[in-house]
């Protein structure tokens, strides 16, 4: 799949990045803050849990990679072409934005503070 369909699985293993939370994609921003949040309220068996869940992510992401990149096609794998545009222009975004968002985390690091001030301490009036 990985060679017939180069672009769907190049976002694929993008998300699969993420999930795993490779730093620069916005799922190690993610696991960043939630194991320091944990760790600093003394919770250390539970970020331990966390770090462990990214390691089991490891695992199945990369058997996806595998199976894509390094492994032949069955001799009676039906034939497969690239996803249609309409499928891919979604995929890549999404893509794009956890890549964007694993940089620049700034912007949505003050939206979801604010979200959390006004949860916890109301909304200002």
């Amino acid at each position: 799949l990985g060679r017939k369909m180069p672009f769907t699985m190049a976002a694929i293993v993008a998300g699969g990045l993420s999930l795993i939370g490779v730093p620069l994609t916005v799922g190690f921003v993610s696991k960043w803050y939630l194991v320091v949040a944990l760790l600093d309220n003394g919770w250390w068996p539970v970020a331990v849990l966390v770090l462990f869940s990214s390691l089991i992510a490891v695992i199945y992401v990369w058997r996806v990679i595998e199976a894509a990149y390094f492994k032949a096609a069955a001799e009676d794998a039906p034939a497969v072409s690239e996803a249609p545009l309409a499928m891919l222009v979604p995929l890549w975004i999404i893509a794009a934005a956890s890549i964007y968002f694993g940089v620049n985390a700034s912007q949505t690091m003050d939206i979801a503070l604010g979200a959390a001030d006004v949860l916890l301490h109301g909304a200002a009036q």
